[in-house]
């Protein structure tokens, strides 16, 4: 069985038909299961993906146990509540979700990636790259995201979230923590999975590892050794370069050697940059050709923005922002 992707997302967002549009293009020899609710249950009729709803996958042993044992560890001024839910615990409670999600279809390698991810390739091609891992990692290293070959990760990991919620200790350490040095934090599944794979000394690689000349994108707005530009009235993002094969490049700030992007992690950037990101990539008509010697040939995915979705954002910051008046 080809190993599947896997999506969670809660609520109906509106990137979401370009991320799922974009995996099932390039991958269309696998399964994609999108965990998810009512509000995007218009996916699975849309999309050929299975659209599958957390309250399904609300059983066993270790979420019982989960909703009996979690409480929120936050600091004064972090901001949890998100569609009217507590966020904090939907990141904690996907995971039990995805495992029971596996283990129901016999599922034994697997692809996971947040659901603001472009996957721009056929991934396939690049499972062998993490042969003899139990798992990648993404949020530089503290989640895990990515290719998990082993499911029993997933089971530990899940039983090392409950236990760290019954840890008095643990957790008045972390209350301190955020009450004293960062009231903006919280506790969340990134520092369960660091705690779980220090005790369990998995074997992990991060997922942005340049292998081939080729990897996969961390997050757009942060440098990871990549060169950087500004988007049009707004943040700072790695320099994406657009080939005439309809493939995507970072080039590194040392040596200046091009590298090939599997995927953009798009978290934090305006849509128009989902759509401009998905109409490159659907010019790619077969393999990857050989990048072009001069980049100055190149154009990058700012400059590659439609002005009228620049106007369109603009014309959105200004609603909301009257909107709070």
């Amino acid at each position: 069985m080809s190993a599947p992707i896997i999506f969670c997302h809660y609520g109906n967002s509106e990137y979401l038909p370009y991320v799922i549009e974009a995996a099932k293009m390039n991958n269309p020899d696998k399964e994609i299961f999108f965990l998810g609710d009512e509000t995007n249950q218009w996916l699975g009729n849309r999309y050929p993906i299975h659209h599958c709803f957390f309250r399904d996958f609300q059983y066993g042993e270790e979420i019982e146990l989960f909703d009996q044992s979690y409480q929120l560890i936050q600091g004064r001024s972090h901001n949890n509540i998100k569609w009217g839910e507590d966020w904090v615990n939907f990141v904690f409670k996907r995971w039990f979700y995805v495992y029971n999600l596996i283990f129901s279809k016999g599922i034994t390698r697997f692809w996971h990636f947040d659901s603001d991810n472009m996957i721009l390739d056929s991934l396939t091609c690049h499972e062998a790259k993490f042969k003899g891992y139990d798992c990648t990692e993404q949020c530089n290293g503290k989640c895990m995201n990515g290719f998990i070959a082993n499911p029993s990760v997933v089971l530990g990991y899940i039983r090392k979230i409950n236990g760290l919620f019954r840890d008095r200790h643990y957790l008045n350490a972390m209350q301190k923590e955020f009450d004293e040095v960062n009231p903006r934090y919280a506790f969340t599944e990134m520092r369960a999975y660091e705690a779980f794979k220090e005790e369990k000394r998995i074997r992990s690689i991060r997922l942005n590892t340049i292998i081939d000349d080729s990897t996969f994108d961390d997050c757009i707005c942060q440098e990871h050794g990549m060169a950087m530009e500004k988007l049009p009235f707004s943040k700072r993002v790695k320099k994406v370069y657009l080939s005439r094969d309809g493939g995507f490049y970072c080039r590194e700030i040392v040596g200046n050697r091009l590298i090939r992007m599997i995927s953009l992690n798009l978290s934090w950037v305006p849509i128009y940059l989902y759509k401009t990101v998905l109409f490159h990539a659907k010019r790619r008509t077969g393999p990857a050709e050989h990048v072009e010697p001069d980049i100055k040939s190149m154009p990058t995915l700012c400059s590659k923005v439609p002005r009228r979705y620049i106007v369109q954002e603009q014309i959105r910051r200004i609603v909301r922002f009257l909107r709070r008046i």
